[in-house]
């Protein structure tokens, strides 16, 4: 018995030629959606680790240090999304829009959950850099691509 191939729509090189190239606005959507997939569960394993040490009543400086680096990975995590597979004219600047984007939106939760303080606002200074350096080197890995 022979095998039945599906009939081919479109030849492997003109994939997406038809299809114009997304506006650089979605790809930071992307990138901060992104963000928050990758954060949300190194984000809890940090918990697990803040629990372990005891650090969650005490010692906010060490239990900030314990919660950071997921948010770091995560920034790159997204930014490298951006930088790598977003359209032509895609980079950096997206990528640290998209980090903008995810921390804003986790300092609004911070605050509606907690209330105001200026603690919160750290992610900015964390996720904006982190999602850049990702876009970068996501740009990087395309060019040699």
């Amino acid at each position: 018995m022979t095998k039945r191939h599906l009939p081919v729509l479109k030849t492997p090189g003109e994939e997406g030629a038809d299809e114009p190239p997304r506006p650089p606005w979605q790809w930071v959507g992307f990138g901060a959606v992104a963000i928050f997939v990758v954060w949300t569960p190194l984000a809890y394993l940090a918990g697990l680790a803040a629990m372990r040490l005891d650090l969650l009543e005490r010692a906010p400086v060490a239990r900030a240090l314990v919660f950071a680096p997921s948010l770091l990975l995560s920034a790159m995590a997204g930014g490298y999304l951006v930088g790598r597979w977003g359209a032509q004219g895609v980079g950096v600047r997206e990528a640290a829009l998209a980090g903008l984007s995810a921390a804003l939106i986790a300092t609004v939760l911070a605050w509606g959950a907690a209330g105001f303080s200026l603690g919160p606002l750290v992610t900015v200074l964390l996720a904006v850099p982190a999602a850049a350096l990702g876009g970068r080197l996501g740009l990087k890995s395309r060019a040699g691509a």
